[in-house]
């Protein structure tokens, strides 16, 4: 009986391992059970999706509003720095940041609000520009916010203040290069190319004329006609 228990136990096994042979040879070589056929991938088309920056913050209105509020409020209302320098520190950071199409953007609103027809570019020698020296102190703390925040000191606030500034402009300063490394990583990471020089003097013109809400508001109707 202990023989013939053994006998069946092993036809068993065998039985087993005759099943497990025959799924592997059907799934190599094919038989009566061939595998699913592979789904095909759906590739995204996103990264070239966006042409300009206000597309991307139109698409996300529901938050990407409240920024633009901000930006209304920080850049366009009258505040401790005039509206050409602060839109010079933006352009500034971001091409810091390899934004070039933040960079020209703002650096063309800072030159038609400054209204100077020279080409000069303070953005590339600071020290030598042709601004106003209270001015420069301001670029150099703004590279360093952006650069290498850990090094910012007491010398460079105070470099700032001998000016006749209040203690408060740091602070603006300081939320000036927030929003272009924001608006920076924005643009880079969605891939949006610089704009053409005819497209970006005509932006330049829109955002001087409308302002950043004003913009969004005529970029809304836009989309609703």
């Amino acid at each position: 009986m202990q023989n013939l228990f053994v006998k069946l136990n092993n036809v068993r096994v065998l039985g087993r391992g005759q099943a497990v042979r025959h799924r592997f040879l059907v799934a190599a070589f094919g038989g009566s059970n061939p595998p699913a056929p592979a789904k095909e991938k759906n590739m995204s088309n996103f990264l070239n999706k966006y042409k300009s920056v206000y597309d991307v913050f139109l698409d996300n209105w529901s938050y990407q509003s409240h920024f633009v509020l901000y930006l209304e409020a920080l850049m366009r209302q009258q505040t401790l720095l005039p509206t050409y320098i602060k839109e010079m520190i933006f352009a500034y950071i971001s091409g810091l940041n390899g934004c070039q199409y933040c960079k020209n953007i703002h650096a063309e609103i800072s030159k038609k609000l400054l209204r100077d027809a020279n080409e000069e570019d303070p953005l590339l020698d600071i020290e030598n520009a042709g601004i106003e020296e209270k001015y420069k102190p301001i670029l150099k703390l703004a590279h360093k916010v952006n650069a290498d925040i850990e090094s910012i000191a007491d010398e460079d606030v105070d470099q700032v203040l001998q000016y006749g500034f209040d203690e408060q402009v740091i602070s603006e300063i300081i939320s000036i290069c927030g929003a272009a490394q924001f608006m920076n990583t924005v643009v880079v990471a969605h891939r949006i190319k610089p704009l053409d020089d005819v497209q970006n003097i005509g932006s330049a013109k829109m955002m001087i004329d409308k302002g950043y809400d004003g913009l969004a508001e005529y970029m809304i109707s836009k989309r609703n006609k």
